[in-house]
């Protein structure tokens, strides 16, 4: 997974492709992220889905960075999905901190609508919000919610973040992102995400744009 930026020109637009770019890159020590283990159990009532499900990873990384200090997690999630479009879930994460033990790190909520479109896509609009302990290390602020859409395929899916608060501070932020089922091949697919962030506005300094990526293989 890695993390980087490129910068804007100064009238706010990308620099043309002739200029060079300043690039600042976050490279991964070892597999942050990886998920060791995931327990789920799924009712299915005949109007609405009831899921809940367990998760281990060796850390939690949110578009490139992590946010648990390289420290592993622990999550229980539990989700809500109507027939009727209407979905919501809440989170509860922990993580293995150097020195304190076992603490809570962060919590997400969301709700939303999806409506199939057709047969090939499916619109997809709502409201997350991440709120997060003392232990988090990222750079943006603790608590960030966001209003999203987007739309869903069967290989690939995108959207777009608006975030009326990024850092905490009152900057605003935009973020788009692209998740792709890259190659299935019997019971092994590979994925891949790409993401880009156009963060809060810091004055006097050159503004940035910052890409995050991420390939994944699953059985």
């Amino acid at each position: 997974e890695g993390r980087h930026r490129h910068q804007f020109g100064t009238d706010g637009q990308p620099a043309a492709r002739a200029v060079p770019c300043r690039i600042r890159r976050r490279r991964a020590r070892g597999l942050h992220g990886l998920a060791i283990c995931s327990i789920g159990l799924v009712p299915v009532p005949a109007m609405a889905q009831t899921g809940f499900e367990i998760s281990v990873a060796s850390d939690d990384r949110f578009r490139g960075q992590t946010v648990s200090g390289d420290r592993p997690i622990g999550t229980a999630t539990l989700a809500y999905d109507d027939v009727r479009g209407l979905y919501a879930g809440i989170s509860a994460t922990v993580v293995a901190t150097r020195d304190s033990g076992v603490r809570p790190h962060r919590s997400v909520q969301y709700v939303g609508y999806a409506r199939r479109l057709n047969g090939a896509l499916t619109f997809d609009i709502g409201i997350t919000n991440r709120v997060y302990s003392r232990f988090f290390t990222g750079d943006y602020a603790r608590r960030l919610t966001e209003a999203y859409v987007g739309l869903i395929g069967r290989r690939v899916q995108s959207h777009l973040y608006l975030t009326p608060d990024y850092d905490g501070h009152g900057g605003e932020a935009a973020y788009v992102d692209v998740n792709a089922t890259l190659v299935e091949h019997g019971p092994w697919s590979l994925a891949g995400h790409g993401g880009v962030l156009t963060p809060p506005r810091d004055p006097g300094r050159p503004r940035f744009i910052e890409l995050d990526w991420r390939l994944g293989v699953a059985r």
